[in-house]
């Protein structure tokens, strides 16, 4: 089922406009939490290979109200709408699902390039967060459009594939496998941040559509499974636990398209992070890729009639 917004968003709100935090309050009562960092994030804007960037939250000042920057409570409410049809909730039995299937995957030694400073408890939130997004998709296809895309949970090794690539090429049809169309596979890829970057060396593998998504999930999520598993507590398997957020999709030509997309190790300023890329990447923002929910749920129609 789609999210409900039970009660209009900011209806006990009279004010026009909203401080940040106001609209941080409500994302919560929405079952929407974001942090501070995604908020001032996503209020950037600026410049990329000559065009304009513009901001996913467009906050101002307004006369009257000093040097506080406001949102107009119109956009946020649409913002809201929007949010809702573009995401799923997340709870233990996802993350259940996660443990069942995953489990040889969980127990294997870390792959010392990627993990070899983590601890076993890190590594294992690793791997449950990073399936969890693949697993978000694939609970946002079926619920939105009754899609039963296939989440690969076999154990990488050298011989069989690079990476977890985190790419849906199959889906049950009739509890049968069933390939997708080249054209149409879809890689999700998850970002702790805010941006699609992809080494150019992985653009030529599977997946002629690239989904950026994210997991918000609470952080203590590991500790109290682990206090149920020892019987300090009780968990509710339905509570939810967070949501999953597609930030926006967009094709493997329009992505690769340099007039279209960026290339490079990072990004100019604003968007400029922290640390550089080891290598040349292609870089998106969400507000440069497709952030239409429509679009996004008529390109899982497709894959459903492919194989229908």
């Amino acid at each position: 089922m789609d999210k409900k917004i039970t009660t209009a968003p900011l209806s006990s709100n009279a004010k026009d406009y909203l401080t940040k935090d106001e609209l941080l309050k409500e994302l919560e009562e929405q079952g929407l939490p974001l942090s501070e960092k995604q908020i001032d994030f996503r209020r950037k804007n600026g410049e990329i290979n000559g065009k304009i960037v513009p901001p996913e939250l467009n906050f101002v000042k307004i006369k009257g109200n000093g040097s506080r920057l406001m949102i107009k409570k119109d956009e946020a409410v649409q913002y809201i709408a929007r949010l809702k049809k573009q995401s799923v909730n997340i709870t233990y039995k996802d993350v259940k699902s996660i443990v069942e299937s995953y489990d040889d995957v969980m127990l294997k030694p870390a792959r010392a390039a990627m993990r070899q400073n983590r601890n076993f408890t890190g590594k294992i939130e690793d791997e449950v967060k990073g399936k969890l997004v693949e697993w978000g998709l694939a609970k946002y296809a079926y619920e939105k459009v009754d899609l039963e895309l296939v989440i690969d949970f076999a154990l990488i090794t050298v011989n069989t594939r690079k990476r977890d690539e985190g790419d849906f090429v199959k889906c049950l049809v009739n509890s049968k496998e069933k390939n997708i169309p080249d054209e149409l596979k879809v890689s999700v890829k998850s970002t702790s941040g805010n941006l699609l970057a992809v080494p150019e060396v992985e653009t030529s593998w599977e997946g002629e559509w690239f989904v950026l998504a994210k997991l918000h999930i609470e952080d203590k999520f590991l500790y109290d499974a682990i206090k149920a598993g020892l019987g300090l507590m009780e968990l509710d398997l339905d509570r939810n636990l967070g949501w999953f957020e597609i930030r926006g999709f967009v094709s493997k030509k329009d992505f690769t398209n340099s007039e279209i997309s960026y290339k490079g190790v990072n990004l100019p300023a604003p968007f400029k992070m922290d640390n550089d890329f080891g290598r040349d990447n292609y870089i998106m923002l969400p507000t440069q890729l497709n952030q239409n929910p429509e679009d996004f749920i008529s390109l899982l129609e497709k894959i459903k009639k492919s194989v229908s």
